[in-house]
């Protein structure tokens, strides 16, 4: 009988831990902040890859994104997949996937008007190490490597 209650006990706390572990976007943040810094382009194949700030939008709310200068953004942080409206757009859908060194962000956008001009854009960041940051964007095909410098 002592056994029983022990292991109904055990599954009992296992099954509220599991419940108790935060989102991977909530995993995600505290990794973003320690890779906050000015950062240098160690390799590149476009333009877009300029030396730049790693920020966060908005500090008071990490859910806004952040950026890495002013060209390459990822706003709207959240889990899954969500759709909104847009101007001059049907809908544009956005998906996040957060990984344990970095995440991938997809953009699908549809005008109404002609289906034809649907597109599909993906871009991620990797954390490569606590002071490499790698950058990548499939439409273009954009691919930057960034060191972090000192402070």
């Amino acid at each position: 009988m002592k056994t029983l209650i022990l292991a109904l006990a055990s599954i009992t706390f296992i099954s509220a831990s599991a419940f108790a572990t935060p989102s991977n976007k909530s995993r995600f943040i505290p990794l973003l902040k320690t890779m906050l810094g000015y950062y240098k382009v160690v390799s590149a194949n476009s333009s877009l890859c300029v030396d730049s700030q790693l920020s966060l939008i908005n500090p008071v709310y990490p859910d806004a994104g952040f950026k890495l200068g002013s060209q390459i953004v990822f706003e709207s942080l959240h889990n899954g997949t969500r759709t909104t409206k847009k101007p001059d757009f049907c809908f544009v859908t956005s998906s996040f996937k957060y990984k344990s060194d970095g995440v991938d962000n997809s953009l699908r956008m549809s005008r109404c008007v002609d289906p034809v001009n649907e597109k599909t854009i993906r871009q991620s960041i990797e954390f490569a190490s606590p002071t490499t940051v790698k950058y990548t964007l499939n439409d273009p095909q954009v691919q930057c490597t960034f060191e972090k410098q000192a402070d």
